[in-house]
């Protein structure tokens, strides 16, 4: 009987670290001075405590009980903490129904966060969307060991695009050309993952198609080579610096949070993402970069890697009103069920802050 005891512990210890956790968000929703960021801190105790309790179950004497997966473990614990993170962050009021381009019965869009616009049809948006022009990089093309989400995500959408993949000397091109027709892009996506050639110049024509109201979505993961070039001219009219290269964080410490739950761009057109299931793709040591928001700035940040931290170790922020999205991490770093969504909510959203300026 003594070969099972530490197995128990373990789970007592577990439970004990719920229970403790459930009477804390309990407490503090009913008290009206309740301290948010006190209760994120427990949170992220409780995770903390719960991965040290699993290490003690792996360090048992007991050989003879089935093996038990810790970070399938701390990925229900961390989901479940987001969630309660989630919860937290929504308004008093009631909250707006989620929109997708196939909900004909809901009438209106609202405008992102701190946009003076008049609400948009969801059925003139969604008639729009479907002949946007947009154009696609996506260097992850010329590795045959996986799909493309950023593809996958455009094409579950229904949505038509120019696709470079990985060839820069047709992006320029394309960059170059003023779109279809010379009108101009609605949106375009830059996606250096696959550790491509996306720097310098191209980061000047992104900037001037933002000057030309396109809307655009940036994935850089090396923003430490090349922070200093021209992509500080993007950074600097987010209002977001450059903070530190994310390196050697073992795969449990590569959960991503919202940073503000609320945001309708973790909402439309998908609910329910969470970042809390790191694939290990890229076994490399560098995982990319952390941002931080600058003097004033106005950007939206939308994930960070520390759970109780706004401002800092940002991993991927919205700014000009959605109209830019930038993102330091590297997509195929999550599990594709998840990660595909939030694309799918980055372009619907980045698309949806161009609509608002073509028709205003």
């Amino acid at each position: 009987m003594d070969k099972y005891k530490p197995q128990k512990s373990s789970s007592i210890i577990f439970c004990s670290l719920l229970l403790i956790l459930s009477l804390s968000l309990l407490a503090g929703c009913g008290s009206p001075s309740s301290d948010s960021s006190l209760e994120e801190t427990i949170m992220a105790l409780a995770v903390d405590a719960t991965v040290n309790a699993m290490d003690q179950g792996k360090d048992s004497e007991s050989q003879n009980q089935p093996e038990v997966d810790p970070n399938a473990h701390l990925t229900q614990v961390a989901e479940a903490v987001q969630a309660t993170l989630n919860a937290a962050a929504q308004p008093t009021s009631e909250p707006q129904p989620t929109l997708t381009p196939e909900a004909e019965t809901a009438p209106v869009l609202s405008p992102p966060a701190g946009q003076a616009t008049a609400e948009v049809s969801v059925e003139d948006f969604t008639s729009w969307m479907k002949s946007a022009k947009i154009l696609l990089y996506e260097d992850i093309a010329g590795v045959y060991t996986t799909t493309r989400y950023v593809q996958d995500a455009l094409d579950a959408m229904g949505l038509d695009y120019v696709d470079v993949k990985d060839a820069v000397g047709n992006y320029k091109e394309q960059l170059l050309s003023g779109g279809p027709g010379g009108e101009g892009w609605d949106l375009i996506i830059s996606a250096k993952e696959a550790r491509g050639h996306v720097k310098g110049e191209m980061y000047v024509y992104l900037n001037d198609a933002l000057n030309d109201g396109s809307s655009v979505i940036i994935e850089e993961w090396q923003l430490d080579s090349i922070v200093r070039g021209k992509i500080d001219i993007i950074l600097s009219r987010c209002g977001v610096e450059y903070q530190d290269q994310w390196a050697w964080d073992p795969i449990k410490n590569q959960l991503l949070w919202q940073v503000d739950g609320s945001l309708p761009i973790h909402h439309q057109p998908n609910e329910g993402i969470s970042l809390t299931n790191p694939s290990g793709f890229w076994p490399s040591s560098d995982l990319g970069d952390f941002m931080r928001l600058a003097p004033g700035s106005e950007a939206v940040p939308l994930w960070t890697a520390r759970v109780n931290v706004k401002d800092t170790f940002l991993t991927s922020v919205s700014c000009l009103d959605n109209q830019l999205i930038i993102q330091t991490f590297s997509t195929h770093n999550y599990g594709k069920d998840r990660v595909v969504l939030m694309w799918e909510n980055y372009i619907y959203n980045t698309l949806l802050a161009r609509y608002q300026k073509v028709t205003e």
